[in-house]
């Protein structure tokens, strides 16, 4: 069952709430566990290699942004990013899905950045795409975004378990990855924002009455959490 929006969201402010300990996916725990129902395809050996790109450098035009390097995916892997975002952040009654709103344009961007942390995704993404494919094509004759709605909820099953066998363990580490991604960039969109209440960028009225008791709360417990101290 693919998580529904309101939990991939609890999920991404699970990591959040731990930004200095080292986080493992739930998908990424050490065990064996139950094999899926299919022979697993092998995953990719390589991709191909990012074109050289320069960044933003150090002083980037901020009023008026552009992206000074060539996007990774093909026309084909944009449409089966979109097709997963709005499979695991699906419409509801505050916004679109994922995909609808052009989650895969984010992603894409982000993969194609020449920094260190993105060129990682790139590769991590790029072979998740080219094994799921690879995976639908062996099981059902036809690429992720040809099959039909319950064979690629099969497969997504698949890739949300808790404990992969190791043979499942880069496929569900990338599902994990995109996910985690398509939250950065949904809860990054107005959208996104309105979908959660988020007012934090919202300019207000009069004397700034100061942080509601509820944030004071959140900011103790954290505090308490790192064994700090408020001033």
């Amino acid at each position: 069952m693919t998580p529904s929006r309101r939990e991939t969201l609890q999920w991404m402010m699970t990591a959040a709430a731990l930004p200095f300990a080292r986080w493992t996916p739930p998908a990424m725990a050490a065990g064996q566990g139950t094999p899926p129902p299919f022979v697993i395809t092998d995953w990719p050996v390589a991709v191909p290699p990012p074109p050289p790109a320069q960044g933003y450098g150090r002083d980037p035009d901020l009023m008026a942004p552009k992206v000074p390097w060539p996007l990774t995916l093909t026309t084909a892997q944009r449409a089966t990013v979109d097709l997963l975002g709005d499979l695991i952040l699906p419409a509801d009654a505050q916004s679109p899905g994922a995909g609808k709103l052009g989650v895969g344009a984010f992603v894409d961007e982000w993969i194609s950045a020449p920094y260190p942390a993105q060129r990682t995704d790139r590769e991590q993404i790029l072979s998740g795409l080219i094994w799921l494919d690879a995976q639908s094509r062996a099981l059902h004759g036809a690429a992720f975004d040809a099959i039909a709605p319950a064979q690629r909820a099969s497969l997504l099953d698949a890739l949300t378990v808790t404990a992969p066998v190791a043979k499942m363990a880069k496929p569900v580490a990338f599902m994990d990855r995109l996910r985690y991604l398509f939250v950065l960039g949904f809860y990054s969109l107005p959208e996104g924002k309105a979908d959660m209440g988020f007012i934090g960028d919202q300019p207000t009225p009069g004397d700034y009455p100061g942080p509601s008791p509820e944030a004071l709360t959140h900011f103790k417990d954290v505090l308490a959490a790192l064994d700090l101290a408020a001033s």
